[in-house]
């Protein structure tokens, strides 16, 4: 996915040096656009994706590139599905155009009142600094999430012959060997860079027991797995493996139960499981 860094700084020092009037949302939240680039703006019912810094005072509470990997992606719904407290990003995104960089203020109520940090108790705002860098259409939505159907379908029927013939012994010499314990078969190294320990990840899995029985999958959810590679997030065994990798990469993990869940009972997992994984880096 494209990342587009954005310095919080250069933000408000854009947001001193412009001559643009702040506006009021429709829910009451203060809005300033800084660039107005002309852009085609999002309409409810598509999806976009956004570079978003929340900031309460001065302190920095999420990024979207730090906690996400890249922008964001949001699904602006129709007003007849909005809840009755609307996020001010919505607010805000329904006023941008492609390319454009802004700010809204969300007034900190008793709700938000609840999560806000230690020693910001006296803000009266939440600061959103947001870019939008795309906009999602419909058929582009449709056309990915039945690419997705298709990996699934594709994916499910394989898993059982690759790990019969993994059983088998058949795949001895094909095998990527760690001396953990962990085996990979590689389908695709990726033509990316190398994937780095402690970088935000995106990735599309599929995990089953040696049964052949699948306990989980990222495509039918119909979006990847994001997390911080090679820190522990993840179960070792699939750490290990996903650093094997280059972005575009994929492969299976064959993953000895000590480098999984060990002797835990976890949802359809028994204990002492051996698992594989199908897993593609994005």
């Amino acid at each position: 996915m494209r990342q587009i860094i954005v310095f919080p700084a250069l933000i408000l020092l854009g947001l001193l040096a412009s001559c643009r009037t702040a506006i009021i949302t429709p829910h009451g939240n203060r809005f300033i656009n800084h660039t107005k680039s002309g852009g085609v703006k999002p309409k409810p019912g598509e999806s976009v994706l956004v570079n978003t810094y929340v900031y309460i005072k001065d302190s920095l509470l999420m990024s979207s590139r730090a906690n996400s990997g890249g922008p964001r992606e949001f699904e602006l719904v129709t007003e007849d599905k909005l809840p009755k407290r609307v996020p001010a990003i919505y607010d805000a995104i329904l006023l941008m155009g492609e390319g454009d960089s802004a700010t809204i203020y969300e007034p900190i109520d008793t709700l938000i009142r609840k999560f806000v940090p230690e020693g910001l108790e006296g803000a009266k705002n939440v600061r959103y600094e947001l870019v939008l860098v795309k906009i999602i259409s419909q058929a582009e939505k449709e056309n990915e999430k039945a690419a997705i159907a298709a990996k699934l379908e594709f994916v499910q029927e394989n898993i059982p012959t690759v790990l019969q013939e993994y059983l088998a012994g058949k795949l001895a010499d094909k095998l990527i060997k760690l001396d953990s314990g962990l085996n990979i078969l590689l389908e695709e190294k990726g033509s990316g860079a190398p994937v780095k320990a402690g970088e935000m990840v995106h990735a599309h899995y599929c995990g089953c027991l040696t049964s052949g029985e699948m306990f989980d999958n990222s495509y039918q959810r119909g979006e990847p797995l994001t997390f911080s590679a090679g820190v522990g997030q993840m179960i070792q065994g699939f750490d290990e493996g996903v650093m094997q990798l280059n972005h575009g990469g994929k492969a299976y993990f064959f993953i000895p139960s000590n480098l999984g869940y060990g002797e835990n009972e976890t949802g359809p997992i028994p204990p002492n499981s051996d698992l594989v994984f199908y897993v593609e880096i994005l």
